[in-house]
């Protein structure tokens, strides 16, 4: 039997979006190329604080900001269908300025913050080794925050899909769509290899590869991949009390203990290998964020594609001139914390015609330009 509708794409923003159609009753199919959750969600710290990415205000930070009000609810309901623990913890945030550039811009973010109705303090650096006991002497100033979250992305990648599938969904690992299945100006299904797959709605969200479908759709989906390193470390005698920001990059104590330093971003295409140049820039940031790091250990290093458009906004909607096609991708290092908005936003789109909040500033009209 036909779904109702097709994923393409397992990771976190994918399989948000099947749990939640799922959840409304409708069949899904997920296909993704990858035996394990995407490779920008595997290579994710899971961080869930919009305040320190860069938008103060606009939508972009009331997407965020709406999609965290989310993740309580959803890491409960999760637990409860799956028993999946998704690794959703409340946590301090410091954001730490180095030197006296960067306190002139900490400033300017409490000044934001402030007039977003963000509780945030100032603090000198006393006050700050006493609040993060981790830090060096080479923060300057910070600024500190109580109401900070964190996720283990896998996981949550992984909970969402489980219980798609408790509700009727099929997940194919290790898939590749070649190609969409077109009819005039419907996308009526995909094509895998010489098996068909057809569905009246066809969703978009494989990440830095969705701008492939740019020639098929006759359209510009200007999706480009965005190499992000993170590396992981363990201590017996260091474990940083909150996350540690720096405009930089950032260390997490994640709840098995290991200790995440992250993360580079580099325009070099699809290339997905771990270089020393970027695990030894992000182990530099460790130690001039918390010296006392320097007898950790390494454990792991992750890489993961994150998938960015020219304006750094996500792009999130239906495709103008086209019938049976949605879009769920763009959205670089926020994948994770705008999983769970991206999931409703669509199923809203699909199974109502149109989202409870304005999707205006991501849709996909603003790159399309249709070919003659």
């Amino acid at each position: 039997m036909s779904p109702d509708v097709i994923v393409v794409g397992g990771g976190v923003v994918g399989a948000s979006i099947a749990y939640q159609l799922a959840k409304r009753g409708a069949t899904v199919t997920v296909i993704d190329r990858g035996e394990d959750p995407g490779p920008a969600t595997l290579a994710s710290a899971g961080l869930l604080v919009p305040v320190a990415e860069g938008a103060r205000q606009g939508p972009m930070f009331e997407l965020g900001r709406e999609s965290l009000r989310l993740f309580d609810a959803l890491a409960s309901e999760l637990r409860e269908r799956t028993g999946v623990d998704v690794g959703y913890r409340r946590s301090g945030l410091i954001q730490v300025a180095l030197n006296e550039a960067e306190v002139g811009r900490l400033r300017l973010r409490r000044s934001w913050d402030e007039r977003a109705g963000i509780s945030v303090t100032w603090m000198d650096r006393d006050r700050a080794q006493e609040v993060e006991p981790a830090l060096g002497s080479t923060c300057q100033a910070a600024l500190f925050s109580a109401d900070a979250h964190q996720v283990d992305a896998p996981s949550l990648a992984d909970a969402c899909l489980v219980a798609a599938v408790s509700l009727g969904a099929t997940v194919h690992r290790g898939a590749t769509v070649d190609s969409l299945l077109i009819e005039g100006d419907r996308v009526a299904g995909v094509r895998c290899g010489l098996d068909e797959t057809r569905a009246p709605e066809v969703v978009l969200a494989n990440g830095a590869w969705a701008g492939s479908w740019s020639e098929s759709l006759e359209c510009r989906l200007p999706i480009r991949p965005v190499r992000g390193q993170i590396v992981s470390l363990r201590s017996d005698h260091l474990l940083p009390r909150n996350i540690i920001f720096n405009e930089n990059g950032y260390l997490v104590r994640k709840h098995d203990g290991n200790i995440y330093v992250g993360a580079t971003e580099e325009e070099v295409g699809f290339d997905s290998r771990p270089t020393l140049d970027g695990a030894a820039g992000l182990l530099q940031l460790a130690l001039r964020l918390a010296p006392g790091l320097s007898q950790a250990a390494f454990h792991t290093m992750r890489v993961g594609l994150r998938p960015a458009t020219p304006d750094r906004l996500p792009v999130i909607g239906r495709l103008s001139g086209w019938t049976g096609v949605s879009v769920a991708t763009g959205h670089f290092r926020n994948g994770v914390l705008l999983a769970p908005i991206t999931g409703e936003i669509i199923a809203d789109l699909i199974g109502y015609g149109r989202p409870r909040i304005s999707i205006d500033a991501f849709d996909p009209a603003r790159f399309l330009v249709r070919a003659a």
